[in-house]
């Protein structure tokens, strides 16, 4: 390397500016980091932040697509959705049922015990049979409404397996009003 180059690589490296004195660091470590520390202010900062999380709750409960959680975005889980949403199903007794067999099982004997067992798996493999019926009617709908040539989102099997088994006021967004049966 000649002396032209070392020159110019030392000129080149650094950090461009002064080491700051120690008196400088000291001053700079006093001073707050991050904006206002006053109580006032971070007592309205956490309502502003409480009130902004209500507002986007709200949003997502009414079903607005921009707040939806990404699972439930989309024109096809809309319409899995409204499928669901729309009927009476076996899958909604399902975890009131697996309930009730915990406790039925828990206090009696091997024989009651085994007659619940298969019961509940009864109970499963008809809700599996459900789902898969329900799965079908979506599929069928999504082709009606957004194409033939439209691709079937993928999970929506689950979806519709937990968004079935949610009892309904706990489902987000809040499912509209069931249909009446005839």
């Amino acid at each position: 390397m000649s002396d032209q180059d070392k020159e110019s690589v030392t000129k080149n490296s650094g950090k461009g500016r002064p080491t700051p004195s120690r008196k400088e660091r000291e001053a700079a470590n006093r001073k707050p980091l991050v904006g206002n520390k006053s109580k006032e202010a971070m007592v309205a900062a956490r309502a502003k932040q409480r009130e902004d999380r209500l507002k986007v709750r709200q949003a997502m409960l009414s079903g607005e697509e921009k707040y939806l959680l990404g699972r439930d975005r989309g024109p096809q889980r809309r319409l899995a959705r409204e499928v669901i949403d729309g009927r009476y199903t076996l899958i909604e007794g399902l975890m009131p049922l697996m309930v009730l067999f915990l406790l039925i099982t828990s206090a009696t004997n091997d024989s009651v015990k085994n007659i619940i067992t298969l019961v509940m798996i009864i109970a499963l493999v008809t809700v599996t049979i459900e789902v898969s019926l329900l799965q079908r009617l979506i599929k069928s709908k999504v082709k009606d409404k957004l194409g033939t040539e439209t691709k079937i989102q993928k999970g929506t099997w689950f979806y519709t397996f937990t968004r079935g088994m949610q009892p309904r006021p706990l489902r987000i967004p809040k499912p509209a009003p069931r249909r009446k049966t005839k």
